[in-house]
């Protein structure tokens, strides 16, 4: 670009950028298994019934979902979904994922499993369903 820049030019470069490097953050539907994210109206259905949750909530399972299998820091989740400036010791992440995993029934049988690394931070991982082990009869 040229010194002299223009605003509007300026802006629309910038998200040019962002769509070509993010392009799952601009799609209308994005869908993980049973999981179905609405960015625009921030609606979350699983297996078609819409799941109510708050607005952070929200953020932090679109988030999750986008980053599926990537070790995710607690202070880099803090920073994501929170903003900077939060107190890294909050329990708060903790709650909400806590809250997460109820409300999506996040589990094995459902082909996702969300996983606390111990003093590393969180991982969502997907399980194939011929991987589970199979209860053995005796």
């Amino acid at each position: 670009m040229v010194k002299a820049i223009r605003a509007g030019e300026l802006e629309a470069r910038v998200n040019a950028l962002l769509r070509r490097s993010y392009p799952a953050k601009h799609e209308a539907e994005l869908v993980f298994g049973p999981y179905h994210f609405y960015p625009p109206s921030r609606l979350l259905k699983v297996r078609g019934k819409p799941v109510e949750l708050k607005n952070r909530e929200y953020e932090l399972a679109l988030f999750l979902f986008q980053n599926l299998g990537r070790l995710l820091s607690r202070e880099h989740l803090h920073e994501a979904v929170w903003g900077l400036g939060v107190e890294a010791l909050s329990r708060s992440l903790d709650t909400h994922v806590s809250r997460l995993r109820t409300k999506l029934d996040l589990r094995p049988a459902n082909g996702f499993l969300l996983l606390a690394i111990y003093g590393l931070g969180y991982r969502l991982e997907t399980i194939e369903a011929d991987t589970l082990p199979t209860t053995a009869t005796r």
